[in-house]
């Protein structure tokens, strides 16, 4: 919801957890953690965190950034997304995600719904890293059970979806699979066969080539995807921040 604020003259996001869902230990679990890791991530493309509380009807709330704009991923769907758009939005998102790997903190959802822009398409538009509720310390097992995949599978690692351990890498995959989808409005894997097929190739099929869908691209964005989702995480890009470059570049 857009809310006023209580006490000051702003408004905020007021992200409200179902009534069920606050009942289920799990999703309260999900939803407190979004609250404890985004409240310690002070960083301009990430989305801050205000506050969080319970409703005295049981529900859960949290307090957040309130973005006046749209995000990547209905931006696609509007047609205005272009190569140049989609490596600035991956030059600011890859930020925020070096950040929080510096924080020893893996997003683990990385995609195009959950980078929120705001501003004038072009080099002045604000993107926003949002929604870090299956985010994980790294040293914090106990959130999710072992082997449990909570990534969004089109865009998952090949080691989160076997349930292999994952360090920061498995962002950059992500951040190369969502660019791929920026720059060609396609998924890297077609999910027309269903999800097994989906992680099938995740785990086996080489990174696809964007100039096979959109000739016009650079090549040299072939190479950037390459290695942005390398099956093995020592074959990619070292960071964020490498991958972003390699794309403007």
């Amino acid at each position: 919801y857009l809310a006023d604020h209580p006490s000051l003259p702003r408004q905020i996001a007021l992200k409200v957890l179902s009534s069920e869902l606050s009942r289920d230990p799990d999703f309260r679990a999900r939803f407190l953690r979004e609250a404890d890791v985004a409240s310690n991530l002070e960083h301009p493309n990430v989305v801050g965190v205000y506050d969080r509380g319970q409703a005295d009807t049981g529900e859960l709330w949290i307090a957040m950034q309130f973005v006046n704009g749209t995000d990547a991923d209905a931006a696609l769907r509007c047609g205005t997304m272009t190569a140049a758009r989609a490596v600035h939005i991956v030059v600011e998102v890859a930020a925020a995600l070096d950040y929080a790997h510096s924080r020893n903190i893996v997003h683990r959802d990385v995609k195009p719904a959950n980078f929120l822009l705001s501003g004038t398409p072009g080099p002045e538009e604000r993107v926003l890293l949002g929604d870090f509720g299956i985010a994980r310390a790294l040293d914090d097992f106990g959130l999710t059970a072992t082997g449990s995949v909570v990534a969004t599978f089109a865009y998952a690692a090949p080691e989160v979806l076997a349930g292999d351990p994952f360090d920061g890498r498995a962002d950059i995959y992500s951040l190369g699979c969502t660019l791929y989808r920026l720059l060609t409005g396609k998924t890297p894997y077609p999910t027309t066969n269903g999800m097994a097929a989906v992680m099938m190739a995740h785990l086996t099929t080489a990174p696809p080539r964007p100039t096979a869908s959109v000739p016009s691209l650079p090549p040299a964005f072939d190479e950037v995807i390459a290695t942005a989702m390398a099956k093995q995480p020592e074959h990619r890009y070292r960071s964020a921040a490498a991958l972003a470059a390699a794309a403007t570049a």
